[in-house]
């Protein structure tokens, strides 16, 4: 906790009491006004900081000069300065203390105390009701409805809509919409307008307010519709799209596209306006239909969207969708376009993901050899009893990298198959294509995979997809034969405390993440095998798959394992203990 304590400096040495001072030269006019200057300047201070706790703001930030001089900026868009030269001084006069807290700012002004949280964050948004019902009365010209956000906020950079309307488990923002914002008297006033509501009848409505980047959702108040409201929420019209973008026509003002090269285009981010042609006059918007209108792999992400999605057109994921919301019966992403918050197009947005089932080439793939599992062992071997290759503590192995390299990386291979998975990577035939489009391809030079152009759109250059990984399957322990401890198999088995014949160890055949992890053996997805300072040099059999993520799925490219590979199984460091059976 930091504490600073700020006097007065005013012709030398000062006393202020309360209705005293003394000027060491006696210049009575002249401290006289500067005596009046400093109570003004601490009154000033005091209504700050009065209104500051009254209306809830936060410390948007805070400054400190060279001279000591405190600057902070308050949520409610005021700036209180505190002057290291002016403040109070000893002897009962007026003193402002500045204490930095835990996520607030503590300010003392003669001895009353004012604790201002830091931070533009809101903590509640609560509705404030102007008549004894409680009810908001609206009309044609819509309603204007009352909050108190604690601490105060920034209306001019808050986001307010409507969260929830009729029924608090669906979203339906299309009844009713938030059409401006403004602060007034400590309070924000929001002024609705009603859109698919009834006449007559009674809402139940929840605000959603976005403030540097937080969402508060105020508490439930009605509304109440005015029996003479009157509004065309819904006047459908035919729409015009442009050239090359793939069109059926549902009903009048309804319609199922699907755009050039969706599935990138959707990653990249765009705008639904520029899939028009001739758009019409007036205010047009876009929003996303209501989530009981869509097909359920839409509604499963529907809050995602409703982020995605901007009013003005705009489209980018906020996240990683995962999905690209297919569905027989409704496929696509339900978007209304709006002219003056009248609907007139509905629209089903469709991703055309063209990896679900693709037939990845080459023999590598081949299903003659890779459901198998091929069995090889990494390192190399020198004669029967010495020399070799084994893991050790510090150790990091690129899968990739052993693969390429396998005539010097895999020094026994066990049957075609083995010897066919190796040469398809060391001849760069690991790839996989969308017709002419590039998904990976095994870079045999730099010895890893890398992403084509294609892959990379569909994953956004790794922001909403991982690519090629790879994939732990069937991790397990197992001995060592030890050929390169120059010892008798009694030998090799007392200190091993076990058989020497490189098979896994019973119960340990299959072992979680958790177990590797414990034993010192790290398995990194983007393709390394890492052995930390608890790795002891047992034996490993680590069966390899391989996967592709893109923003919009996860999909295995081998249906087992693309190999089995052995390591230390038979060399390791001398002295290695094996584990025990369990």
């Amino acid at each position: 906790m930091k504490k600073q304590f700020f006097s007065a400096l005013l012709c030398g040495a000062v006393v202020l009491s309360a209705g005293t001072f003394v000027s060491c030269e006696n210049q009575y006019d002249e401290l006289s006004s500067r005596v009046t200057v400093l109570e003004g300047y601490i009154s000033e201070i005091k209504a700050q900081l009065g209104k500051a706790l009254m209306t809830g703001a936060s410390i948007t930030s805070a400054t400190q000069d060279a001279k000591g001089n405190w600057t902070f900026v308050l949520s409610d868009g005021q700036t209180v300065v505190i002057n290291a030269a002016t403040g109070g001084g000893a002897g009962g006069g007026s003193s402002v203390t500045v204490t930095q807290g835990e996520g607030n700012f503590t300010i003392t002004v003669d001895g009353e105390s004012y604790t201002i949280p830091t931070g533009a964050s809101v903590n509640s948004l609560v509705y404030v009701p102007e008549y004894v019902d409680g009810k908001v009365l609206l009309g044609n010209d819509g309603a204007k409805v009352r909050f108190l956000a604690t601490p105060a906020v920034d209306v001019a950079n808050a986001q307010f809509d409507i969260a929830v309307a009729e029924q608090l488990q669906t979203r339906a923002s299309s009844l009713i919409k938030v059409e401006s914002a403004v602060a007034e008297n400590g309070y924000v006033v929001l002024t609705l307008k009603g859109l698919a509501v009834q006449a007559g009848k009674s809402y139940v409505v929840v605000v959603s307010m976005t403030s540097g980047g937080t969402i508060i959702t105020s508490d439930a108040f009605t509304v109440e519709v005015a029996s003479e409201f009157s509004f065309e929420s819904e006047a459908l019209a035919a729409a015009e799209f442009a050239d090359g973008v793939q069109v059926t026509e549902i009903g009048t003002g309804e319609y199922s596209v699907l755009i050039p090269n969706s599935a990138v285009t959707f990653v990249a981010g765009f705008n639904l306006k520029d899939y028009y042609k001739n758009l019409p006059e007036g205010n047009v918007a876009f929003q996303l239909a209501p989530a009981d209108k869509q097909n359920a792999a839409v509604q499963g992400k529907y809050d995602l969207l409703s982020r995605s999605l901007a009013s003005d057109g705009k489209f980018e994921f906020a996240e990683r969708p995962g999905s690209d919301f297919y569905d027989q019966e409704k496929n696509g992403i339900l978007i209304y376009m709006t002219v003056n918050d009248v609907i007139k197009n509905k629209v089903y947005w469709k991703i055309d993901n063209p990896v679900p089932g693709l037939d990845l080439p080459g023999a590598y793939f081949s299903n003659d050899f890779a459901k198998g599992a091929p069995h090889m062992e990494w390192g190399y071997f020198e004669g029967d009893n010495e020399g070799g290759k084994y893991l050790k503590p510090g150790d990091v192995i690129s899968f990739a990298e052993i693969f390429i390299d396998w005539e010097n990386q895999m020094g026994l291979r066990h049957g075609d198959g083995a010897n066919q998975t190796c040469q398809s990577w060391g001849e760069g035939k690991m790839e996989a294509y969308v017709g002419e489009e590039q998904l990976f391809y095994t870079d045999v030079d730099a010895k890893k995979v890398v992403l084509g152009d294609y892959g990379k759109a569909l994953t956004g250059n790794g922001k909403y997809g991982k690519g090629f990984w790879w994939k732990s399957t069937q991790p397990s322990v197992l001995s060592s034969n030890r050929r390169n401890w120059g010892m008798s198999e009694e030998e090799m088995k007392a200190i091993a405390q076990g058989e020497c014949n490189g098979e896994i160890i019973q119960g340990w055949d299959g072992i979680s993440g958790e177990d590797l992890a414990a034993l010192g053996v790290q398995f990194d997805e983007t393709g390394y095998l890492r052995l930390t300072d608890a790795y002891t040099g047992v034996g490993l059999r680590l069966g390899l798959g391989v996967r592709w993520q893109d923003a919009y799925g996860d999909y295995t490219l081998v249906d087992w394992h693309i190999a089995y590979v052995f390591f230390n199984r038979r060399v390791c460091a001398p002295g290695t203990v094996d584990v025990q059976k369990r």
